[in-house]
């Protein structure tokens, strides 16, 4: 599944990440907390590449959707940079004719697990704001998956994991993050 993102993502505006925590602690993930920067450029066709930099470390990304239906399946490509080159990839977006639509600043509590990432974030906006919470559901995208439909499996049985907080098929979200913050 080289190149391919399989997730769900719901709103968390109403569960506390403690809550997050002490129901997926059990299972005893390796823990990350990372706070990032995501500048997102897009085209006159409302396509986005998003720039995702902390300390330093970056990350150029480009994403397509498999189906216009939701955003659970999605080819994704990601390119590491030294997190030090926003002027660069300003300039490399424009030649591309991508320009700058937007910024957001993340906090993620991520749980690692064998097969799947499970994340809780907060999104602020430039001026840190707080704007939404998410929790994600992810097919470790390194794991090597002998299907899709296996991966997809694993993505459900920790969505249905989650369900105490709330978390359902009938409550993920179909928009991206692009789609809901883009200008």
């Amino acid at each position: 599944m080289e190149f391919k993102e399989l997730e769900t993502k719901y709103g968390a505006d109403d569960i506390d990440m403690n809550d997050f925590i002490k129901l997926v602690e059990p299972l005893k993930p390796s823990w990350m907390m990372v706070s990032s920067y995501d500048d997102y450029f897009t085209n006159d066709k409302d396509e986005f590449i998003r720039y995702r930099y902390h300390d330093h470390m970056g990350e150029l990304t480009i994403k397509r959707k498999t189906t216009d239906a939701n955003n659970n399946n999605r080819v994704e490509v990601n390119v590491p940079t030294d997190g030090k080159s926003s002027g660069a990839i300003e300039a490399f977006a424009g030649l591309l004719g991508y320009k700058k639509n937007f910024s957001i600043f993340k906090t993620c509590k991520i749980a690692f697990l064998e097969k799947a990432v499970l994340v809780y974030y907060v999104v602020y906006d430039e001026n840190l704001n707080e704007k939404k919470r998410f929790i994600e559901v992810e097919a470790k995208e390194d794991y090597n998956w002998p299907s899709e439909e296996e991966a997809w499996a694993e993505v459900v049985k920790y969505e249905n994991m989650l369900a105490p907080l709330g978390i359902s098929a009938k409550n993920r979200l179909k928009k991206s993050l692009f789609e809901i913050f883009k200008k």
